[in-house]
């Protein structure tokens, strides 16, 4: 991503944040509470991509390695579902990740309108310096916080996301991918299924 496209990400999400400073119906605290996740949530993407892109990682191929190194042989078209991302755009990343040697590509046996993906040696030494990042930059931000924050933290986050289950559920959808670990998210959180 140029400065361009990045000054442009940054201006389209600090008019988001604005955009939450007068909800109508929603109390200031609430709100207040929006405006942080959403600007962690900013900046955690901001550090991220300059963090890949200083060891030449871009980061969409980052999530591709990741869901490669657990669902290995997985459809092309699986990928683009689970990713969230359109068709041309999973070709075009794993065109660019199979000249580099990190992927290769192969029609699936029992049907060949399918494309299966599988990691190279080079792809698994990639992702596995890739959660050596991941690692470091978990020290340098969450690690950063005190043990009895970081409980807090994670509980929290744990009540929003079953919240955000619940949510999903009602709208008949639900989550089909966990992007940060690269596994299924096939099961209500444990939390909900017990207050169920």
């Amino acid at each position: 991503m140029n400065r361009n496209e990045e000054h442009a990400r940054a201006t389209a999400a600090s008019g988001l944040l604005a955009v939450h400073d007068g909800l109508a119906g929603v109390d200031e605290l609430s709100a207040r509470v929006l405006r942080a996740f959403l600007g962690a949530m900013r900046m955690h993407r901001q550090l991220m991509v300059k963090t890949l892109t200083a060891r030449g990682t871009h980061p969409g191929q980052a999530f591709c390695l990741r869901l490669l190194a657990s669902n290995d042989g997985i459809s092309q078209r699986d990928m683009a579902e689970t990713l969230h991302l359109a068709r041309p755009t999973i070709t075009k990343m794993l065109q660019a990740m199979e000249k580099s040697g990190m992927i290769e590509r192969r029609s699936d046996s029992d049907d060949q309108r399918l494309t299966r993906v599988y990691l190279t040696d080079s792809g698994r030494t990639r992702e596995h310096a890739l959660r050596a990042v991941s690692a470091e930059y978990v020290d340098q931000t969450i690690g950063t916080l005190s043990e009895d924050d970081r409980r807090e933290l994670a509980r929290l986050l744990e009540k929003l996301s079953e919240t955000i289950w619940l949510a999903l559920e009602a709208a008949g959808d639900r989550p089909h991918q966990d992007e940060g670990s690269g596994t299924a998210c096939t099961e209500m959180p444990e939390a909900t299924k017990a207050a169920s």
